[in-house]
Parts: structure tokens; sequence; C-alpha cells
């Protein structure tokens, strides 16, 4: 397969310092694209010839056409944009804040939306590139006390699949990417409220074992640079066999209460 730098040049990829959306950068960049990488915290990032470091907070931002207009005509305009930033807090949906609810809700669904809503309209303006919305699994098939999560990845799955509804012949093409597990710093990073609860500690357990042998990222970044090749609307699932393959399965065909017994007795839930 040729490489994508022949069809496409530049991209904009949101968390970009960390996890799968560092990899995202590195894979991109070998592949012959030049890279805008957006953190909260740009300077941790390292700037080259291929890779422009960015600052972006999703949880503050809120006129997202200015600040894509600006970076869209400096860089020469992006014909890739990858919506990747990540946040999330693991415990009992009754112990969350409403800080903490919607702090997840603006950087995994709200602000994808509205920054995919300002690229989408530049890339129909040129006719061409993708938008990539990073959603998971977990939209589908639940993680236990990642409510918001879980949630705001199956909103941003529903947003990806109306855009393909509605424009379905013609660039910009629209990637739902559903992974999974990957290794990555995404646990460490994440808020716990475990609140002494045995329960929250015994499913936190069970995540840990399964990031601990989770897929490295190499295998996602060959999975959405496969999607992208395609050149037109495509939902790609990426990760382990179980968590993809099975797990897409069963939640087509399981009835929803089966599917939550699955998932109970997956997570050793009593």
């Amino acid at each position: 397969m040729p490489k994508l730098g022949e069809r496409y040049s530049r991209a904009l990829i949101t968390g970009a310092s960390s996890g799968l959306g560092k990899a995202f950068s590195e894979g991109l960049i070998k592949e012959g694209l030049s890279v805008w990488g957006t953190s909260r915290e740009p300077e941790q990032m390292q700037s080259s010839d291929q890779f422009t470091p960015i600052k972006l907070d999703l949880t503050k931002e809120r006129e997202f056409k200015e600040w894509f207009d600006h970076w869209d005509s400096e860089s020469g305009g992006f014909d890739v944009v990858i919506n990747n930033a990540g946040a999330s807090c693991f415990g009992r949906w009754e112990t969350m804040s409403a800080a903490d609810v919607e702090e997840q809700i603006r950087v995994l669904l709200t602000g994808p939306m509205q920054l995919g809503r300002v690229a989408y309209r530049a890339l129909i303006g040129r006719g061409q590139g993708s938008l990539v919305n990073i959603s998971s699994v977990a939209g589908e098939m639940p993680i236990p006390y990642m409510t918001a999560y879980n949630a705001s990845k199956a909103g941003l799955s529903a947003f990806s699949q109306s855009l393909m509804l509605e424009s379905p012949k013609r660039p910009p093409w629209i990637i739902d990417f559903r992974p999974g597990d990957y290794q990555t710093s995404f646990n460490k990073r994440m808020k716990k409220r475990l609140e002494n609860d045995s329960e929250c500690e015994s499913v936190w357990n069970e995540l840990e074992k399964l990031m601990a042998n989770a897929p490295e990222t190499s295998a996602a970044v060959s999975d959405l640079i496969s999607a992208l090749g395609k050149f037109r609307h495509c939902t790609r699932y990426s990760g382990s066999f179980v968590q993809t393959s099975i797990a897409s399965m069963a939640s087509r065909l399981l009835p929803n209460a089966l599917k939550r017994y699955t998932l109970r007795s997956y997570y050793k839930i009593s």
C-alpha cells in the first residue's frame, strides 16, 4: 500500500503528548505527514521539522473556530484531523463531582464535536481529507464505574455515524475508530474515587490486569493507517481479539440483560 503521505500532507491530532495520540503522531510522521499535536502543556513535547506542538485545553476552549482557523492557516491547511484527547474518572457514579463529570464530557464529547464542526467545514471546502474520532469499545460494552466515559464515547461514535449518514459518498471521510485497551499510561493518569469500596477496588484490579496484558500501541497505529488508506467512511475496531471481534459481535447479538450479565462476570462483579 502506498504511504499516506502521497495523499495526505498535514494532520492535527489532539492529546498528542502521550498514549495513542503520541503513537499516532509518530506513525503518521513515518508515513510522510507533518503533524501538529495538541496538549495542555505543549512545552513538554519536542518540536521537529515534521512535528509542531501547540496548546489546546478542551476543558477551557470555548471558541474553536478562531483557534482552528489560526492553526489551519499556519499549517497550510490540515487534511487529517484526529480527535484523540482523553480524560476519565473511575468510581461509583454517586461519588463523582459535577466538575469531574463536566471535564469528561467536554474532553471526550462536546469538545471533539465542536472542534469537529469547524474542521469538517474546512475539509468540505477543500473537498478532501478525513475526520477521525477516537471513540472506544466502551461505548458499546461499558466499563464498570466509568459511566461518564462510556456515555461520552457512545455519543462520539453516534456523532461519527451521523456524519457518515448525512454525506455517504463524498469526502471528508469519517472514521469512527473504536480501540480497546492498549499499553499506555491512561490508567495511571485516571482520577480514581475508590472511597474504600472493595467492589470498586476489585474491578480496578481487573482493569489493571487487562492493561498489563494489552497490545502495544503499534497495533493501533497500523489499524489507523489502514482505515485512513481506505479513503471512505468506516468504523474500525482495534485491540485484542476479545475486546474487538468478540465484544462487537456480542454487542450486536446479545440481549441487553445478557450483555450486562456477561460484563459483570467478565469484571467479576457479584
